[in-house]
């Protein structure tokens, strides 16, 4: 079935060596066996799944379902004049090509690292720059780091206040500010370093975004400051706490 092959091919299926010459136990090459070398065998053949083929099929899945989210929310709203019937189809053949690209640009450039922004940082050319100096490489990724993340809470708050969109927006920006916001506090270069310290700017800096929005879109800030406020007390002392018991482990 060339199909099968093609899809196993491009999943980073492969057959085990010497598979052919294997001598069958009684009992086993049962459909879905376990094997005594841990593979998993598929219709009799031992198969191993591709690490990037897997890591982006766990991360479609989720892109999948905001993709949905989006969808009917613009179909409901009428923004734009899509068909009911493509709620499904058409999240699901964005999701397709969106895998299929970074399956391959991941494999092409041997890209092991699943992080959305560290790929996005070797797709510019980033990485480049760093071998003039790691220090001027690592300042320049947070640099850019940073810009992206208020280009990208600027354009919400705009769209926001000139055409009153749905604030369900907000769940998919605050996660991508965050993935930006984590690694320009928490790594150094390649290292990631988590601590107190860090942890807390991280928070206030996550505060501020929220306190900008409340301030932009005309919400009360006081119920919003009360609560951070009450997060930190009650979270920081925990953390610092846990830091401290991992100190003599010699972890950072």
């Amino acid at each position: 079935m060339p199909l099968m092959e093609t899809m196993r091919e491009y999943l980073g299926w492969c057959p085990a060596e010497g598979q052919a010459h294997r001598q069958m136990q009684p009992g086993s090459g049962m459909r879905g066996d376990t094997p005594h070398d841990g593979r998993r065998r598929v219709g009799g053949i031992n198969m191993e799944i591709d690490s990037i083929a897997k890591e982006e099929l766990w991360r479609s899945t989720a892109v999948f379902w905001i993709l949905v989210i989006i969808t009917a929310f613009v179909i409901t709203a009428g923004y734009l004049p899509i068909p009911a019937f493509l709620l499904f189809p058409l999240p699901l053949a964005i999701t397709a090509v969106v895998f299929c690209i970074v399956v391959w640009y991941r494999r092409k450039e041997h890209l092991t690292d699943p992080n959305p922004v560290s790929i996005l940082h070797h797709a510019l050319g980033l990485r480049n720059r760093e071998k003039k100096t790691k220090r001027r490489g690592a300042a320049i990724e947070k640099a850019f780091d940073a810009a992206l993340l208020a280009i990208i809470f600027l354009i919400y708050l705009y769209a926001s206040l000139a055409y009153s969109i749905s604030q369900i927006y907000w769940l998919p920006v605050l996660i991508v500010i965050s993935l930006f916001l984590a690694r320009i506090v928490f790594t150094d270069g390649e290292v990631q370093r988590v601590t107190v310290a860090r942890s807390f700017v991280f928070y206030l800096i996550v505060a501020m975004v929220f306190l900008l929005r409340y301030l932009a879109l005309g919400y009360p800030i006081i119920p919003l400051l009360q609560a951070f406020v009450l997060i930190g007390i009650v979270s920081f002392p925990i953390l610092y706490i846990w830091e401290r018991r991992r100190a003599p482990e010699g972890t950072d």
